[in-house]
């Protein structure tokens, strides 16, 4: 369908999953240059209590200081950004810390986009329009929220 990317590299897959009680929400950071995203992403995230956006950033530089400080299950991180874009920013939160877990994110779905997710190292691509705590868990590895635990490691 081409909605969910997931990388294919082991080393993303290697990756950890966040270890959460069945009722333990999903923590991220939202980055992105557009504040009316970040507040529409964050809305959606946490409408049903799945996942609870920690921190945000407007660039990479702030995404580097906000997953040092916040430890985040997930780092949702918009590709084209004016002050170092997500594709350069998650290289470098991935050499320092690479069990981070990172989606990319977009308004186009450039066909090239999942390739690079993936070349870089991402957890994977979605279109913003698809962005929902189901597809974020989708990515990581996980099942469903509310889901036990035995079932989510099966």
């Amino acid at each position: 369908m081409g909605i969910l990317h997931r990388g294919a590299f082991p080393e993303a897959l290697a990756r950890r999953v966040p270890a959460l009680n069945e009722s333990d929400p999903l923590t991220v950071v939202l980055v992105d240059d557009q504040t009316v995203f970040r507040n529409v992403a964050r809305s959606i995230l946490e409408r049903d209590g799945e996942c609870d956006v920690v921190g945000e950033a407007s660039d990479g530089f702030e995404a580097m200081r906000m997953v040092e400080s916040c430890d985040p299950d997930v780092v949702v991180m918009d590709i084209q950004m004016a002050e170092l874009g997500g594709l350069e920013a998650t290289r470098k939160i991935l050499e320092t810390r690479p069990d981070t877990n990172i989606v990319l994110v977009s308004m186009g779905a450039d066909a090239e986009y999942p390739r690079l997710a993936h070349e870089i190292g991402a957890r994977g691509f979605l279109p913003k329009r698809n962005l929902n705590p189901e597809a974020l868990r989708t990515l990581l590895g996980m099942g469903p929220f509310g889901a036990p635990a035995a079932a989510v490691a099966a």
